[in-house]
């Protein structure tokens, strides 16, 4: 991924053609479904100076993982195969004439658009999730466009605008996440995140771990980063250790974490007041500092 991040970075949006289409999501096996725009030389002037600025802010990645942040000067990269992008590009690599806006009504409400740059054979893809309708305020952060003759153009008024970033990017192969929450949404990785949190409360393993399940259910609810948290729980299935409840029950009477367990069956049980501690500890979250002999919630555990 090293060698594509520089790549990426060292790519000439100067000299690059440019290819701006707006996509939907869509009900059918496509999942996406776009519009080809015409841009004229002042809009395309614009966006080549937006991703020049882009990547002389990024000057860093780090692998993408589920609970992985960005900081103002990084990414996150991963592979595309098996991503919803995938179907994207599909869309909006079709052939632009054939495809092209027909009028406004094709571009209101648009999940987003995508920038084609290309060059020397290669393509580069920014991307950017747009709000249900393309906002018309805040002329400091967005480039203002006006719809013409199916010809889109930077513009003075407020008829269409495009904010003067993108959320992430592809080259040959991998994403480079600059926005996650914007491109999970963009790419419905929250689906992914509920359907793993349905599988893991299936799994036998997982669930012997508790006299009842439903307070840790109740905990999680549909809110985003928990169900993050959640998957990540399945991914790493800690749980799955023959020993880990006895150990977690040896810990927690020795550091005061205050978790409750079946005299008769050594189970868990779940509370209010007792479910954030057990989602740390299913993430191995809750460390000790061997140079203080403090213990820590961390956002995400990376091994040194």
């Amino acid at each position: 991924m090293q060698e594509t991040f520089n790549a990426l970075r060292a790519f000439q949006f100067a000299d690059a053609d440019i290819h701006l289409w707006v996509f939907k999501r869509s009900t059918t096996v496509r999942r996406f479904s776009a519009y080809y725009v015409r841009t004229d030389d002042n809009l395309n002037r614009v966006l080549r100076e937006v991703i020049v600025t882009e990547m002389t802010r990024i000057t860093e990645f780090a692998p993408y993982t589920y609970l992985a942040e960005t900081n103002e000067s990084s990414c996150l990269a991963l592979p595309a195969a098996g991503d919803d992008f995938e179907f994207l590009k599909a869309q909006v690599d079709r052939p632009e004439p054939e495809c092209s806006a027909r009028s406004v009504q094709d571009l209101t409400g648009a999940e987003g658009y995508v920038v084609k740059f290309v060059h020397a054979g290669r393509t580069v893809y920014a991307v950017k999730r747009s709000s249900a309708t393309w906002k018309t305020k805040y002329p400091a952060k967005y480039i203002n466009m006006i719809f013409h003759n199916g010809e889109l153009s930077a513009v003075e008024d407020r008829s269409f605008s495009i904010e003067r970033n993108f959320d992430f990017h592809y080259l040959d192969g991998v994403i480079f996440v600059a926005a996650k929450r914007a491109f999970e949404s963009a790419m419905n990785h929250r689906e992914a995140y509920v359907r793993a949190f349905a599988e893991l409360q299936r799994d036998a393993t997982f669930s012997r771990l508790f006299t009842n399940m439903q307070p840790l259910v109740d905990y999680v609810g549909t809110n985003s980063i928990q169900l993050r948290r959640m998957a990540v729980v399945e991914q790493k299935a800690l749980y799955a250790n023959p020993n880990f409840l006895p150990a977690l029950q040896a810990v927690s009477n020795a550091r005061g974490w205050g978790l409750n367990f079946d005299a008769h069956t050594n189970q868990l049980i779940p509370c209010e007041q007792t479910a954030r501690t057990i989602l740390q500890v299913l993430l191995d979250h809750r460390l000790l500092s061997e140079v203080t002999q403090n213990i820590y919630d961390v956002p995400d555990a990376v091994p040194v």
